[in-house]
């Protein structure tokens, strides 16, 4: 998606984007055009903040991505160029990425919460949208099993990593509370061994495994 000719670059898509706002770019003016292009030639700094945020996945930091450029897109098509005056067009751009990355990660928090709760049948109608939405439905059949053998935290953290490969620093950062990624580590670590013992591993068929 890089480069840095002068002609017009098209809206990158979302997932989530309605298929008309591709070509949307096209109908900007000229002035405002042309900010929206000085912009997208800044499009690996974009990339930088995003990963330094989030250090999530490829996937998901092409989502957040779509989402930046989709924000901009919006506010010059409704409000204009923006006036240099006002703070410089790059900061503009850097703030909106580092919003989305909140944000994302936010909504990644509130997802999890909602499927380690009692609210993940809605996975299960095969009308998955995501890849995380497919990462989950993996894991809502053995909601039942980690449940009853997986504390509280345990499962909040197993979820979080596995379905969303998140690492302990942000998974801490999303739980808050006393949630530090040394307890986080510990959790996930405690987690992985009940899935190797027979009592946990074996109800959901896997082969049970002896410690190191």
């Amino acid at each position: 998606m890089s480069g840095s000719n002068n002609e017009g670059r098209g809206l990158p898509r979302q997932r989530d984007a309605a298929p008309e706002v591709a070509h949307l770019v096209q109908a900007l003016s000229p002035e405002v055009q042309g900010q929206w292009d000085l912009m997208y030639r800044m499009a690996p700094s974009v990339r930088r903040i995003i990963h330094q945020r989030t250090n999530l996945p490829v996937w998901a930091r092409e989502d957040i991505e779509s989402r930046v450029w989709v924000a901009i897109y919006a506010r010059l098509k409704k409000g204009g160029p923006l006036n240099p005056a006002l703070g410089k067009i790059e900061s503009y751009l850097w703030t909106t990425a580092r919003r989305e990355a909140r944000d994302y990660l936010e909504e990644v928090k509130q997802r999890a919460e909602r499927f380690v709760g009692d609210d993940e049948a809605y996975l299960l109608d095969g009308e998955t949208r995501s890849v995380e939405d497919e990462s989950l439905a993996d894991l809502a059949p053995a909601m039942t099993v980690l449940r009853e053998d997986f504390t509280d935290f345990q499962r909040k953290v197993f979820v979080l990593a596995e379905a969303y490969s998140l690492k302990a620093p942000q998974i801490a950062e999303l739980l808050g509370g006393t949630a530090t990624k040394d307890s986080v580590r510990d959790a996930l670590r405690h987690a992985r061994r009940k899935l190797k013992t027979e009592h946990t591993g074996v109800r959901l068929g896997l082969r049970a495994v002896a410690e190191d």
